[in-house]
């Protein structure tokens, strides 16, 4: 792996903390265009982004520290970024809280924004579980796999891989423009949350302590997710329009 990306002089270029500010630049990219797409305003984007970021940050931070607790001599150190130690679960919980927050002070379509969110947070996931990756953040099972990356199921490239690939087919549904708004929010939601919950399966410590109850959360809340979504928007679909949509992508993909 490579924790450093390079080094001059006493200055370290840290894999961890580059990929995760290129893929909050390249989902606020994303976000732009895709509201643009759907013609909705975007004067506010910049304030939303950023402060969604710095809440979801801490927000991790926060988590990490209640849960891991015997790492730290003091609260303080809870401010200490650079040591490391964030729980993305908690941020993207406290962060979405936050967004969704923002967007209805924004008096902006909830439905059609969270479309476009999900979709920016998958290709800023994807990139930044590449410098996880590369900092080694997560220990896979013990492997002699094709796909083994030291000996080892490489978790966080799973997470990224699977992410880009959601992420691109979900795209071009979004970009069809066949359903209402809202669906394709909860079809990233539910394909990121039951990848995550699959792919943890392959960490060393998983069923162990604290990695058994962060499964546990995550299938509640893939549970939770597909009712909320049949609750907005169960009713609302139209299963023959999905069956001919869904034969059409099919055909495409055979020639």
């Amino acid at each position: 792996m490579q924790p450093v990306l390079f080094e001059v002089g006493p200055f370290k270029l840290y894999s961890f903390g580059t990929f995760i500010a290129l893929g909050a630049l390249v989902g606020g990219l994303t976000l732009f265009r895709l509201l643009k797409h759907r013609k909705l305003r975007t004067s506010h984007l910049f304030d939303v982004v950023l402060y969604t970021l710095i809440i979801a940050l801490i927000g991790s931070r926060l988590t990490y520290y209640f849960t891991y607790q015997d790492q730290f001599k003091n609260f303080w150190q809870v401010f200490y970024f650079w040591q490391g130690g964030l729980l993305a679960l908690g941020g993207i919980l406290i962060g979405f809280i936050a967004f969704l927050r923002f967007v209805r002070k924004a008096k902006q379509p909830i439905w059609e924004v969270l479309d476009a969110a999900g979709l920016t947070f998958l290709v800023g996931w994807a990139i930044g579980k590449i410098g996880c990756h590369l900092s080694l953040c997560t220990i896979g099972r013990a492997t002699d796999s094709w796909v083994a990356v030291n000996g080892a199921f490489p978790i966080d490239l799973f997470s990224s891989i699977w992410a880009i690939v959601v992420f691109g087919i979900l795209l071009y549904i979004y970009l069809k423009d066949r359903f209402s708004a809202g669906i394709i929010f909860f079809l990233a939601a539910e394909s990121f949350l039951l990848g995550e919950l699959l792919i943890k399966t392959l960490k060393a410590d998983f069923g162990e302590g604290i990695v058994r109850a962060e499964a546990m959360i995550y299938l509640a809340l893939v549970v939770i997710t597909y009712l909320l979504f049949w609750r907005f928007h169960g009713p609302q679909i139209d299963k023959p329009t999905i069956r001919q949509f869904f034969g059409k992508l099919l055909k495409r993909f055979r020639r």
